[in-house]
């Protein structure tokens, strides 16, 4: 019996355009930042108080049941950011000081069906996942967004069935720190691919990643994914140094060194100061992004004393494929 071979992957040898591919320089506020319409706001207001008439549970709200034409119109243009432009928005703002944690969420969740189905992102089923620091550290099992560490380049759950879309709503920031950054995978894609194109294609071959935990018992500790992924229309990439390092490690093989200077390369590449932007989230705003093309990063931060004044963000899944269970 012959070895079978294993077909070598399909690589986009062309170059990504603007504006889905950036730089720091042709990144403006106002690409990124998109005032919430007063006429969204007026009936956002309405929405909640029919439902403070009618109370019912998040997970099953649906814009359907409510008079939302000005948000439908505005968070069509947040989806043409994400889909054909930047990749990157940034909702500002809903009125922290008038609707409560629940009215917030509720409203994050309506906004964000519009864009795509909610889906769970743990694997215990969680729809909405809280982000703060729990006081561990990360682990093979503790995902940095519970700390308060410094997180570095990554797209999210890239080690199992990653959505195309991320949502963060923000209740409270800390008291220092916690500053964000986005970086285009396209636009690394482009770099590597004049810099060095066989450390690219090895990006196109799997690696092993950490699964960190997110399955059940008995089931293998890795999984096997490429960085980037080409069906011969739409180019997607994942990326996450650390659980590409932590997964071979669990796989017990080492690092092949191409894989490796692969990695390291495109890490470098989107730290470049001309190959990704920086900003702060406030309070009441809501960040989506692209998970497809947009890798985010976050500064440590040092939160207050007092419970209620800690850091506490909201995030989302959105994805309208497969089904709405963790791994789809």
């Amino acid at each position: 019996m012959t070895n079978m071979q294993v077909p070598a992957p399909r690589v986009f040898d062309g170059r990504i355009e603007p504006p889905r591919a950036w730089t720091n320089r042709e990144v403006t506020e106002q690409r990124w930042r998109l005032t919430i319409p007063a006429a969204a706001l007026a009936e956002i207001d309405t929405a909640l108080a029919t439902l403070r008439a009618n109370p019912l549970d998040t997970r099953l709200l649906s814009p359907d049941d409510y008079r939302l034409d000005a948000c439908r119109a505005f968070m069509l243009q947040v989806q043409a950011v994400l889909d054909e432009d930047l990749g990157v928005a940034v909702l500002d703002r809903l009125p922290v000081d008038r609707y409560s944690k629940d009215e917030l969420t509720a409203v994050y969740w309506l906004l964000s069906s519009l864009i795509a189905r909610p889906v769970a992102q743990a694997f215990d089923g969680r729809m909405l996942y809280d982000v703060y620091d729990s006081g561990k550290q990360i682990d093979t099992r503790v995902r940095g967004d519970l700390t308060g560490a410094e997180l570095i380049w990554h797209s999210d759950y890239g080690f199992n069935h990653p959505p195309p879309y991320i949502g963060l709503l923000v209740l409270r920031t800390a008291r220092e720190g916690g500053i964000s950054s986005a970086a285009s995978m396209l636009t690394a894609h482009n770099v590597m691919q004049q810099r060095a194109p066989e450390l690219l294609r090895r990006l196109y071959q799997p690696f092993y990643w950490n699964r960190q935990g997110e399955h059940r018992d008995g089931e293998s500790l890795t999984h096997f994914y490429p960085v980037f992924e080409y069906d011969g229309s739409a180019l997607r990439s994942r990326f996450n140094r650390r659980l590409i390092y932590k997964g071979y490690e669990l796989a017990g093989v080492p690092l092949d060194e191409l894989g490796q200077a692969a990695v390291e390369t495109m890490f470098e590449v989107m730290s470049e100061p001309e190959h990704h932007f920086t900003f702060e989230l406030a309070p009441g705003q809501i960040q989506y992004m692209n998970n497809f093309r947009i890798a985010h990063r976050r500064t440590h931060y040092i939160d207050y004393d007092e419970p209620d004044a800690r850091r506490h963000l909201v995030r989302i899944f959105l994805r309208n494929e497969g089904r709405r269970s963790y791994m789809g």
